[in-house]
């Protein structure tokens, strides 16, 4: 962390963290709970982007404009801003403004928050808007108080000319005891859905640090769920400070800062992560130490160029300082932007669902893109491969008589094939959380869809028999069941709570448990008085009159699964993996892709 206009921390060692999604093999990936350490090879740029102070700096592109958000100081106020017109990500950053002064994107700070505390800005697009969350004390309230909070700023557009956020808020989003800092977005580039994390602890106690996530609403400015913890750092001497989510392939890791921010011994590091909101492993060592002029490089976060290349921007010391805090005339972290090896961050196409046939005799599989892989008795009935879509296939769930089948969008849109009609999708409207699963009623003439945050919509002669939109959630919900008789359903969160609804009846849930990684679906059996849940790791939870016949729990696996189908004729069921591979239990195999 650097310092703001008005305010120096002291005293307090720092650790950067970014989730950073990486690319399989390649990089280490060879199971779910990714325990092996993921590799990142970084360039040593020899003179800093900009030779001032630009203290944990995150960048974005936006029309050919490179933006470097970073801690306040005296060239801009609360929150600073730097721009890059060049084209080259690596190029010298500068004020906006043109002088040595205003270069602020936070000109005016809500009143809940005292002056020149804001720091620690993360910066994305997401629903349509430019968020940047951020954090500040409350007022009447000195930094690294115990009293940080979080924060978030919104703007319609960046221009290089005004990118300047405003937050009219009247209160912290989120504001526990002992303080947090360092909130980061990040949009899973497979869900589209959007993440915030960030450290515990604004450096005010001894307590050890954490990292915490949770699901964020479609516009970005609110909490789906509740958050949860990523990770527990283990040694004394690290914190975890500017949260980040980044992508690059399949797996998922975490980039942060060791040592003391003050001085040379800061540096990056990179942890595996099971998922977007973990958890994740302590890592061995750093990556990026102390090189040439650069002094304790921390602070760190990836950012993609207009090519797809990935960038790692972080600030180092200008001299061999050892309380760097202590003279900031003389001492300047300045901003460094470095080359990586990491893969594009592109939409990354993975298998994300399957359905069995009506006899049991096939299933379809469907990825992300729209393409449906039938296998054994399952025709194919078309697929939206190739066509554009506005957000990534989750489900593909056929009619009753198997004879056609509908897929359904993270965004709502619903694309019928075959027999099944379509009745009406949430697809170009406004969404509090993206949509994640679709129940069809029992006689195909209507069908419910489900969001994250637990609102149900339905259509055709599905009936509408509750939901869980605008309550409080633990976890966010990630897929539904339908009661046979079409009277009612069930929703399934990450943690494996389950709310029933109608006729559909309670048989049991996780909620309370403590599980190795979450719970992504679930199915129902054929008389609708028991279900199953399907994790990611493979791991099966039956209750009521599910049969539990096997899962894929504490085994290596080289993908995520990422769905459940039960086989009507032998009561058995089929997982698949994110990268096409089937897992049959009691069931016939009939292949995988």
């Amino acid at each position: 962390m650097s310092n703001t206009t008005g305010r120096i921390r002291f005293g307090r060692t720092a650790a950067v963290l970014a989730v950073v999604v990486l690319g399989g093999t390649a990089f280490g990936f060879t199971s779910v709970g990714a325990a092996s350490s993921p590799r990142i090879a970084v360039g040593l740029p020899a003179s800093p982007s900009f030779a001032a102070n630009a203290g944990d700096p995150d960048v974005v592109l936006s029309n050919g404009t490179y933006y470097a958000f970073t801690t306040g100081t005296a060239l801009g106020n609360h929150i600073q801003v730097l721009i890059n017109t060049s084209g080259n990500p690596t190029a010298e950053y500068g004020s906006y403004t043109g002088q040595p002064f205003g270069s602020t994107a936070l000109p005016n700070v809500p009143a809940w928050q005292q002056v020149d505390t804001q720091t620690s800005p993360g910066v994305a697009s997401i629903g349509g808007q430019w968020v940047m969350w951020y954090d500040a004390s409350l007022a009447g309230h000195p930094g690294d108080s115990g009293f940080t909070c979080l924060a978030v700023a919104t703007a319609p557009t960046l221009t290089a000319s005004s990118p300047v956020f405003t937050d009219n808020s009247s209160g912290s989003p989120w504001c526990p005891a002992g303080g947090v800092l360092d909130p980061s977005p990040f949009i899973d580039p497979i869900s589209h859905v959007p993440y915030l994390v960030w450290k515990s602890n604004d450096g005010s106690s001894g307590a050890a640090s954490q990292v915490w996530g949770v699901q964020l609403s479609a516009d970005g400015t609110g909490f789906v769920g509740s958050p949860v913890v990523l990770l527990t750092v283990t040694l004394a001497e690290q914190t975890t400070d500017n949260p980040q989510v980044v992508a690059s392939g399949g797996g998922y890791a975490l980039l942060f800062s060791g040592g003391n921010f003050e001085d040379s011994t800061y540096n990056e590091q990179l942890a595996p992560c099971a998922s977007p909101l973990g958890p994740c492993t302590n890592p061995p060592g750093p990556f990026l130490t102390s090189y040439g002029g650069a002094y304790g490089p921390g602070g760190g976060s990836i950012f993609q160029d207009g090519a797809g290349h990935q960038w790692l921007a972080f600030a180092a010391w200008n001299n061999p300082c050892s309380n760097c805090t202590g003279n900031l005339v003389r001492n300047q972290r300045q901003l460094y932007i470095a080359s990586t090896d990491l893969a594009p961050a592109g939409p990354v196409v993975i298998y994300t669902g399957i359905a069995s046939t009506p006899s049991g005799d096939g299933y379809w599989l469907v990825d992300s893109s729209g393409a449906v892989h039938p296998h054994g008795g399952a025709q194919s009935y078309g697929s939206m491969a190739g066509i554009p879509l506005n957000a990534p296939i989750n489900h593909l769930v056929p009619t009753p008589d198997g004879k056609g089948y509908w897929m359904v969008a993270a965004d709502g849109g619903i694309f019928s094939f075959g027999d099944a009609r379509f009745l009406g999708s949430m697809g170009g409207q406004h969404l509090n959380a993206p949509v994640v699963d679709l129940a069809p009623t029992s006689d195909g003439g209507g069908y419910w869809l489900v969001a994250s945050d637990g609102g149900i919509f339905a259509f055709g002669d599905a009936r509408f028999f509750g939901s869980m939109g605008g309550q409080h959630l633990n976890r966010p919900v990630v897929g539904m069941a339908n009661d046979p008789k079409g009277l009612g359903y069930w929703m399934v969160a990450t943690d494996g709570g389950i709310f029933a609804f109608g006729a559909a009846g309670f048989f049991g849930s996780t909620g309370a448990i403590s599980l190795n990684l979450p719970v992504n679906g679930m199915s129902s059996t054929p008389s609708g008085t028991g279900y199953w849940m399907v994790a990611s790791d493979g791991g099966i939870f039956a209750f009521g009159d599910a049969r539990f016949q096997g899962s894929m729990g504490g085994t290596t696996l080289v993908a995520p699964v990422t769905g459940m189908a039960t086989d009507p004729a032998s009561g058995g069921y089929w997982l698949v993996g994110a990268d096409g591979g089937v897992f049959s239990f009691g069931a016939p195999f009939y292949g995988s892709h």
